[in-house]
């Protein structure tokens, strides 16, 4: 038996800056309330259109360059944004800078992540897509570029309350070192050495 060289392929790529309509509201979906802090901004329209922004700009958290997707006949099926912690200062400042932005106290940017680390900021998977091993696969994208990068450990926060989450994460060798208060929910950073 062949397989059925017609059905549709999912493939991992770099991100482009026209997957801005498909990226932004996979992003919105993994981090919620985060969105409007990193925005500065509580309207919800308004911080959609700040962060694809962005995302088509080079130099700053969000930026595609820091995104992997997960495509399927160019349709986005899940998303990683990953970067260089020792990086985050710098990748936050144009965010930070923005005019406009809100010097609301509820906006403020926690940092996430430390130096010496591959940062996981965040990992979606369209609803459509889900159960199919995407966020596996997406997993296992991230540590192997932290490790092509030359990085020794992985890192990300997930909500303490994402049971589904968490267990996830644990499954794939990551503890918890500390808990961080971001949006004002409670988040645990969890660590993986990267062999």
């Amino acid at each position: 038996m062949h397989p059925n060289t017609n059905e549709p392929q999912l493939q991992l790529r770099p991100a482009r800056r026209e997957d801005a309509d498909q990226v932004i509201p996979l992003l919105y979906q993994a981090i919620g309330d985060i969105a409007y802090a990193l925005a500065g901004e509580g309207n919800h329209e308004q911080a959609m259109q700040v962060l694809q922004q962005f995302y088509v700009q080079e130099d700053n958290r969000i930026s595609y360059r820091h995104v992997t997707v997960m495509v399927q006949d160019e349709e986005v099926a899940g998303i990683l944004v990953a970067y260089d912690g020792s990086e985050a200062d710098r990748l936050d400042q144009p965010i930070l800078d923005r005019p406009g932005r809100s010097q609301d106290e509820k906006y403020v940017l926690v940092k996430e992540t430390r130096p010496g680390e591959y940062y996981l900021d965040t990992l979606s998977v369209s609803e459509k897509y889900q159960g199919q091993g995407i966020g596996r696969a997406l997993m296992a994208a991230f540590e192997q570029q932290g490790r092509e990068l030359g990085h020794t450990q992985a890192a990300l926060i997930v909500e303490r309350d994402n049971g589904r989450a968490l267990m996830l994460y644990e499954r794939q060798g990551y503890t918890k070192d500390d808990v961080l208060v971001i949006a004002g929910h409670e988040y645990n950073h969890m660590v993986k050495p990267l062999q």
